[in-house]
């Protein structure tokens, strides 16, 4: 059996995500008995292919597919904010026609924060993990998640490890990796089911209005596809403010 030696250098944040006993080494000596992928290899040290930006292989740029040799010097590059995914690279030849996200349970909440920030977010629920990745690829989503394992999984190109535990550092966490300071529209989409609101007149939707709402508020919107009805009541000004704290920190 061919034993295959390489150097394993993790660049930036992603010598974060290696087990403690890794993370001080500036190169890793990693040891295989077989003929493995260089994907293979570093998601055996258990970080994600999608967290990848580059890969160098004697200086070199390869791609998930390279095998492995004896000796090899490897260099695992992060993806750099602001990422842009609708450029192919050698990575990932195929980009995202638009950023559109999708959130498992693990992050439902920042799903939720996505959406009210007006940014395109599918958050699927009562789907396992096999099914919320072909979900992910059929709608060419970045899949947001916490869950290492389902973030490995070969079909998921586009992805994200979620860093952070609170769902507004979340927010600010994934604004800040793909550049989103210039795409937040707050309220522009349906908190339900993700639909693009437009203004409604109040006579048209009276009848469903509750006798305070009926009263108080003359400005309306309504989610075409499910047909919820939005106003700006009290809660809109404690989401403003968890919008600019997490806009603040970007």
């Amino acid at each position: 059996m061919q034993t295959v030696k390489v150097a394993i250098c993790f660049h930036q944040d992603l010598r974060s995500l290696l087990s403690l006993g890794m993370r001080d080494h500036a190169i890793i000596e990693h040891t295989i008995h077989r003929q493995a992928s260089i994907k293979d290899i570093i998601e055996a040290l258990q970080i994600p292919h999608p967290e990848i930006g580059a890969l160098l292989v004697q200086g070199k740029p390869v791609d998930f597919t390279y095998k492995v040799c004896d000796g090899d010097r490897v260099e695992v590059q992060p993806l750099m904010a602001p990422v842009n995914l609708c450029q192919p690279s050698l990575l990932r030849p195929e980009p995202l026609p638009r950023i559109r996200f999708m959130t498992d349970a693990n992050v439902a909440r920042l799903g939720s924060l996505l959406r009210m920030a007006g940014l395109d977010t599918l958050c699927p629920k009562g789907l396992d993990d096999a099914e919320i990745a072909v979900q992910a690829v059929r709608q060419e989503c970045i899949l947001l998640s916490r869950d290492r394992g389902l973030l490995k999984r070969k079909i998921i190109s586009h992805g994200h490890l979620v860093r952070s535990e609170e769902p507004k550092k979340q927010l600010a966490e994934v604004i800040k990796l793909y550049g989103l300071q210039e795409q937040i529209t707050p309220f522009s989409r349906c908190m339900h089911c993700n639909g693009l609101l437009k203004p409604v007149a109040k006579k048209d939707i009276i009848q469903s209005l509750e006798p305070l709402t009926r009263t108080y508020y003359q400005t309306f919107f309504r989610c075409p596809d499910c047909a919820k009805i939005y106003w700006s009541g009290s809660h809109k000004s404690g989401m403003n403010r968890l919008l600019s704290a997490a806009l603040s920190t970007t």
